[in-house]
């Protein structure tokens, strides 16, 4: 009888330690996407004075913007509003087959900084209309020749939110129909629309 005591006890101890490891491990933030847009956008053009102006046509860039509300868990003793970052994967099938006949399928991650909680936030990325051409085998891009598209959102380390335009996680699903693109989706800093639209989207981690 005490054996047995002893070992009910014992059990509900353990029972209550991974208890409180799983809480320990539960997300802190949940990250809610309520739209994905990919479209064309043209190359902006802006003007400035004392230079020497130069005659190009605008072409067309791949734009993604990524439209999510993040909250963040109520943490004892925590009132700030902020959620420091979150990494986002992003994925964007092209209607486009390489050699092998797979689907060419571009990816990249970027980290976006100062995110507010229980407010929607945008993200955004581009593909410079160059490697689109040379991808393609056309001369510009449009949004049709987008196929599907999809996000994974992390905190910590920690899957928070995601979004699939295909419903499931179609570049996990369907691996072996699709050739990676790594590096073709560029940061808002890193493009002509740096200097555009002002708070609208998020700050990214250069």
């Amino acid at each position: 009888m005490r054996l047995l005591s002893g070992l009910l006890a014992l059990s509900a101890i353990l029972a209550i330690q991974v208890t409180g490891a799983q809480a320990q491990d539960a997300p802190t933030v949940k990250v809610d996407v309520k739209d994905m847009k990919v479209q064309q956008q043209q190359s902006p053009q802006i003007s400035a004075s004392n230079v020497t102006d130069k005659r190009w046509r605008p072409k067309n860039w791949l734009e993604v913007d990524l439209a999510f509300e993040a909250k963040k868990a109520n943490l004892p003793g925590d009132r700030n509003p902020f959620i420091e970052s979150l990494e986002v994967k992003f994925y964007v099938a092209l209607n486009k087959t390489d050699a092998a006949g797979k689907y060419i399928l571009l990816t990249a991650t970027t980290t976006f900084l100062n995110v507010m909680s229980k407010e929607v936030s945008h993200g955004m990325v581009f593909a410079p209309p160059q490697a689109l051409s040379r991808l393609l085998e056309k001369p510009e891009f449009a949004t049709a020749d987008a196929k599907a598209w999809g996000v994974e959102i992390n905190h910590n380390g920690q899957l928070v939110g995601g979004f699939s335009s295909q419903g499931g996680k179609f570049w996990e699903t369907g691996a072996d129909k699709f050739s990676v693109t790594d590096g073709v989706l560029l940061p808002k800093a890193k493009t002509p629309f740096s200097v555009l639209w002002g708070d609208y989207d998020l700050e990214s981690k250069q």
